[in-house]
């Protein structure tokens, strides 16, 4: 793209098209001295702006189109102002716009136009003349003459918009509309729609015409008037259903005034006015929100909790926390409790559990998605000007839930996008605020409504990716993943009896194991959460119904379930027995918990660690500071430095193409890397997890749970784990007891101490 700099003319109420002349007036001084800047400095071009009222200085960055006119004639008028007459040349993007002296430049960027088929480029063109040409005869006008026979598209679809008669706002589409194609398309559009209205108008006067009594100007009126509401498919009960629904309306006076002005309005509009279904519209939109209309809430806190457990096994301190937060907010009737935000990997029921807190209040539920949102007008509605215009998201849900108090979920939060089309979550915090919920406006409406009634819970996969602003204003509550162990119980109390149930099996038929189902969690689901595993379970049953029905022998999933589900999807780590310089560690996965061997040799070298097998940044930190511990303490571990300084050390993560990262390899790779240089076998019963400084202090790790379940699913008896945690893991004692001997550590040498001094 061409660049080069220009002085900006900013423009109202008026649109500068390329290959068209547009003459303009004006009074302030600032333009008139843009328009002698272009004319004597720059080659007669200015740069157009086509600025909405709304538009300062300061948001002048969001605009990032507009286009580079040339000064055709130039008069001075005798009342002071300037009479200019401009043709439009080329489109082009903005980069920055500076400001001296109440004058503008900015560098601008010509836009390169598209590459287009011929072929297409000719048919398309053609298309366009057909419709104008239908255009002209129903209208019988000769402005479109300096059409003819222009082939390039580009310039065809900018001289046709211009001479349509399109309101503001649609030409300040095309002119923001860089492909000459999406242009074409939506000349298509319009020109149709003008030729239905056209149509439309024909036949209202051939009806009206054969009514018609000259003398009777009253009756003409009146009969035109009904062949509308005919046409329409209305008459004047409906106009009384609006009355009487606007009369028994039970909603603030103010809103039954503005129903009674914009009634008055749809009345007396012309029958082909573009108003009048806009104005309809909006008088159904205000008589189906429910300004006062609520639902009786349910604060038993018995039936919460039954409502909780049965719809959800486990998560137990998940639950807690909301049973705390909704009994609390009960109690205090605060206004400005904060709001919900579950945050939980895919699929471990974050939506589900907002669906079953709205059923134990006995409150309506509506959700919606944010993700990818970056429009925020999708949030707070656009202005009523607009051509399709309608509420936000916001609004909308409510009026389709139909009461002013529902539990309302707000999916997605963490994947809202900002960019030059607007910023959506400066939007939401207005419908999350307490502070001014309770006067909301949603663009559309342009009424106040209160949503300080409104119970918002959001979700999110990551509270990292949850904008800063958001997270102040919301109390997090985490959904963890499902152990093994929780998949197991889900499995035989929730999903096999109600597979059961719709594949019509009876109890004694399929008995799948526990065994079973653990292979299956293992080698056939690789997730947080128990879609997979219900889409895997829904594939056995199917199967066995399918073989029932076709009279074959059912197989048994107990016994033949590599021959129901295939061969093995995923492949699990396994605890093989430990070398010198081998140890089992432990990690966390988004799938659960998981056995990470760390491998070590050295060969002759200068003392360089080398590091492979998909290891992320956080991970490379522990292995430098792992290897920096050992070399600041080698009298201590009674090591030869020489040893060390002349060989090279290879550290190995065994990845199964998963990506190993975050802070709790670091008590691991020590261990690993002593083991090696003191020729010391550290056992595959033993293992470990917990991050080092380079002081040897063992800092607090996360994933406890998932990791004593991975201990225990891979036959190890004693694991060390950082003495932060004890607490922690002394609450999950009912997973380990009996199963695992935990030993707790603050310092590496206390470690040392144990497995290698000896």
């Amino acid at each position: 793209m061409i660049k080069t700099k220009l002085p900006v003319l900013f423009i109202k109420n008026h649109e500068i098209f390329p290959y068209s002349d547009t003459k303009i007036e004006f009074s302030d001084t600032n333009l008139k001295k843009t328009i002698s800047l272009g004319e004597s400095v720059y080659d007669n071009c200015v740069f157009i702006i086509h600025q909405k009222s709304e538009d300062t200085f300061e948001n002048l960055n969001n605009l990032n189109l507009g286009i580079i006119a040339k000064i055709k004639l130039k008069i001075d008028m005798p009342n002071g102002n300037m009479r200019v007459t401009l043709r439009g040349l080329k489109r082009a993007i903005i980069g920055s716009i500076n400001e001296e002296e109440g004058l503008y430049d900015a560098d601008v960027s010509v836009i390169t136009q598209e590459e287009i088929d011929p072929i297409e480029e000719i048919a398309m063109s053609r298309s366009l003349y057909k419709e104008i040409d239908k255009y002209v005869k129903e209208t019988d006008t000769n402005d479109f003459l300096e059409v003819k026979d222009i082939l390039d598209i580009d310039k065809l679809t900018d001289i046709t918009t211009n001479l349509l008669p399109l309101n503001h706002d649609r030409k300040l589409k095309y002119l923001k509309e860089i492909s000459p194609v999406k242009r074409l398309k939506m000349l298509l559009d319009d020109i149709e729609y003008e030729l239905s209205i056209i149509e439309i108008e024909k036949q209202i006067d051939i009806k009206v015409s054969k009514k018609l009594d000259d003398s009777q100007k009253e009756f003409y009126l009146r009969e035109k008037l009904g062949v509308i509401k005919e046409e329409l498919h209305e008459n004047v009960d409906d106009l009384t259903l609006l009355e009487e629904k606007i009369k028994n309306l039970d909603a603030p006076q103010r809103i039954k005034e503005r129903l009674g002005i914009e009634l008055n309005r749809f009345k007396t509009s012309p029958s082909n006015s573009p108003e009048i279904g806009i104005i309809r519209n909006y008088i159904d939109i205000l008589l189906n929100l429910p300004w006062n209309v609520s639902t009786s809430e349910n604060f038993d806190i018995d039936k919460i909790k039954e409502t909780l457990e049965k719809s959800h096994f486990g998560l137990e301190e998940t639950k807690s926390r909301i049973i705390e937060h909704i009994m609390v907010k009960h109690y205090t009737e605060r206004e400005n409790v904060p709001i919900l935000c579950l945050v939980g990997p895919p699929g471990v029921g974050k939506t589900s559990i907002a669906r079953s807190i709205a059923k134990a209040l006995n409150l309506k539920c509506v959700k919606i998605s944010v993700g990818g949102v970056n429009d925020e007008a999708e949030i707070i509605g656009h202005r009523r000007t607009y051509v399709g215009a309608a509420p936000g998201r916001i609004m909308s849900g409510i009026s389709k839930v139909g009461v002013n108090n529902p539990v309302f979920i707000i999916d997605e939060v963490d994947k809202m996008t900002k960019d030059f089309k607007g910023d959506p979550v400066s939007a939401l915090l207005e419908v999350l605020d307490k502070g001014q919920n309770s006067r909301f406006v949603d663009h559309f409406i342009d009424e106040e409504f209160d949503l300080s009634k409104v119970m918002f819970i959001l979700t999110a996969n990551y509270i990292d990716l949850v904008p800063a602003e958001l997270r102040d204003r919301m109390e997090i509550i985490e959904v963890p993943s499902y152990s093994e162990y929780e998949k197991i119980k889900i499995a035989k109390e929730h999903i096999i009896p109600k597979l059961m149930e719709e594949y019509k099996i009876a109890n004694e038929e399929v008995n799948i194991t526990s065994k079973t189902l653990t292979n299956i969690i293992r080698y056939y689901t690789h997730e947080s959460g128990v879609r997979e595993l219900e889409r895997v379970l829904d594939k056995v049953y199917r199967k066995y119904v399918v073989s029932k029905l076709e009279k074959k022998v059912p197989l048994d999933p107990n016994k033949k379930l590599e021959l129901i589900l295939g061969i093995h999807k995923y492949q699990i780590n396994q605890n093989t027995r430990n070398n010198k310089g081998v140890v089992t560690g432990l990690s966390y996965t988004p799938y659960g918990g998981d056995i990470v061997k760390v491998e070590v040799i050295s060969y002759p070298g200068d003392g360089n660690i080398k590091v492979t097998g998909q290891v992320g940044d956080v991970m490379e930190e522990s292995i430098k500071v792992a290897f920096d511990y050992i070399k600041g303490n080698y009298k201590n571990f009674n090591l030869n430095i020489d040893e060390i300084r002349h060989n090279d050390f290879h550290i190995h993560i065994p990845s199964n193409a998963i990506k190993k990262d975050g802070p709790s390899g670091g008590i691991t790779i020590t261990t690993a890397l002593l083991s090696y240089l003191k020729n010391v076998i550290i056992t595959n019963t033993i293992s470990m997890s917990g991050e080092i400084t380079l002081t040897g202090k063992i800092l607090k790790v996360g994933g406890i749970k998932e990791k004593l379940i991975a201990a225990i699913n891979n036959n190890i008896d004693v694991i060390y784990m950082p003495l932060a945690n004890k607490s922690e893991i002394e609450k999950l004692e009912y997973i380990y007891k009996n199963k695992l001997d935990i030993n707790y550590i603050d310092n590496y040498q206390e470690l040392y101490d144990i497995l290698i001094a000896p």
